[in-house]
């Protein structure tokens, strides 16, 4: 069953001044210290929409196909290579520096028009106006032939980030300029149902990030794929995973990888989408946060679940729409 909005998401404003709400500019965003870790960029299961009604198109589909071997033994920090448009609902986030310049600083990913999901410390201190969300991204060295550069108009990060400990609460929503264009390589992916666990067993995490645990800032110019394992928080938060970690491993959270190393998400993948199969439809289970650094045995990678705040996520779309 599918959870189709009666409101459409053109939002308009909210409580923010030049800054990202609630957040100072003494940014912590993608610390990479390595003791502490670093930010990174079944049945009954319901999925949620989000897309409007002025668009013939369902969430979670696509036209081009690929699937990530699943190698756990296999040192592939990267994963590998994808075809242009296999994952259309990832975007890049860019910052804009002074001269105009684009840099990359994390994924995100499409969840309706208007409308962009991504990781809270990706956002943290950046002023809305330096930032651009560019969709139908694949190679960061050109320019893709369905690509396009949205301004942010508005962009919310959770209210309790970093309240129940560094990488809590690591979520944040963007509200873009204009409306983006639905094509084979661009479009939205399904929102999870506030009640249900996240995932298949077996999902899909993607982005531009490093392909070496050891020069994590050394990123990749092309979307790149890797299918990682859900791990059960029993596990993951086992003395011999994260049990001793400066953060707790929180019911808002999600462990995916391979407990004996070899495949994660990196430095360069933050923000961005763990996409999980469900009923020939793909949703959007996790949003890539933080781990003790990549693709380390017993250190699997540790997502924001994203249907904890299914709620969360409406409630800001619709306080955007009305404001």
């Amino acid at each position: 069953m599918f959870f189709n909005p009666t409101f459409v998401f053109l939002c308009s404003s909210i409580l923010l001044n030049n800054e990202i709400e609630g957040m100072s500019l003494n940014s912590i965003t993608h610390d990479r210290v390595k003791r502490n870790g670093f930010p990174k960029f079944s049945t009954g299961f319901e999925l949620h929409d989000l897309f409007t009604h002025r668009r013939a198109m369902t969430c979670g589909s696509r036209v081009v196909n690929h699937e990530p071997q699943r190698a756990a033994n296999v040192k592939i920090v990267g994963g590998t290579s994808t075809p242009y448009g296999a994952y259309p609902w990832q975007v890049e986030i860019q910052v804009r520096s002074s001269t105009g310049q684009g840099e990359h600083q994390c994924g995100g990913a499409i969840i309706s028009d208007t409308v962009i999901l991504t990781a809270a410390h990706c956002l943290q201190g950046i002023s809305k106006s330096k930032l651009r969300i560019i969709v139908g991204k694949h190679n960061l060295n050109g320019v893709d032939k369905f690509e396009k550069t949205f301004k942010v108009e508005k962009a919310v990060l959770h209210h309790r980030f970093r309240k129940e400990g560094t990488h809590s609460n690591d979520i944040a929503v963007v509200k873009i300029r204009g409306n983006i264009e639905f094509n084979q390589y661009v479009q939205p992916i399904c929102i999870p149902d506030r009640d249900n666990a996240a995932a298949s067993d077996w999902c899909v995490v993607t982005g531009w990030g490093a392909q070496n645990a050891e020069s994590i800032d050394d990123i990749s110019n092309t979307l790149r794929a890797a299918t990682v394992k859900v791990i059960d928080q029993n596990t993951c938060r086992s003395s011999a995973v994260y049990g001793n970690s400066n953060q707790n491993i929180l019911d808002s959270m999600l462990c995916a990888g391979y407990l004996n190393g070899g495949i994660d998400a990196c430095g360069g993948d933050s923000g961005g989408p763990l996409a999980c199969k469900i009923g020939g439809r793909f949703v959007l289970s996790g949003v890539v946060s933080w781990g003790d650094g990549c693709a380390k045995k017993n250190k699997p990678g540790v997502y924001t679940r994203v249907s904890y705040y299914t709620k969360w996520i409406n409630d800001r779309i619709q306080m955007l729409q009305e404001t």
